[in-house]
């Protein structure tokens, strides 16, 4: 949490407790978390404030999108240790973090420099594949 604090005060921005609230709630998420249930949890901050946070959270690569194909955005913390993925169960709902990507591949198989990428698997958990 101190060093997504300190990139916010390089840039400028203060550690209000509205961002601090926000920022709790992500980093506490089990799992990438949409704006709506970023306000369920921060009941005393308006949807626009939530909405202006996390695109200012977004702007300082602070926080990143995760997109399973809904209606509406995830959230998650950027992290510098290991890029990943997620696997999604279409019946449930489950979310699991996969730490593996193939974009090194990728590259070495297209002679492409990848810039950016999202990739996120749906399917069925083994408890709902088995039902």
């Amino acid at each position: 949490m101190e060093k997504l604090i300190a990139i916010l005060k390089s840039a400028g921005y203060k550690l209000t407790n509205q961002r601090k609230d926000v920022l709790c709630t992500i980093l506490g998420a089990q799992k990438p978390i949409s704006l709506k249930e970023i306000q369920n949890n921060c009941s005393n901050i308006d949807f626009a404030s939530i909405y202006r946070i996390v695109n200012l959270f977004l702007e300082l690569n602070i926080v990143r999108k995760v997109n399973f194909g809904e209606r509406y955005l995830r959230y998650e913390i950027e992290t510098e240790h290991m890029h990943h993925h997620h696997v999604v169960c279409s019946k449930c709902g489950k979310i699991q973090k996969i730490d593996y990507c193939l974009v090194a591949e990728l590259e070495k198989l297209t002679n492409f420099k990848i810039l950016d990428h999202h990739m996120e698997f749906i399917g069925l958990c083994p408890k709902c594949k088995n039902k």
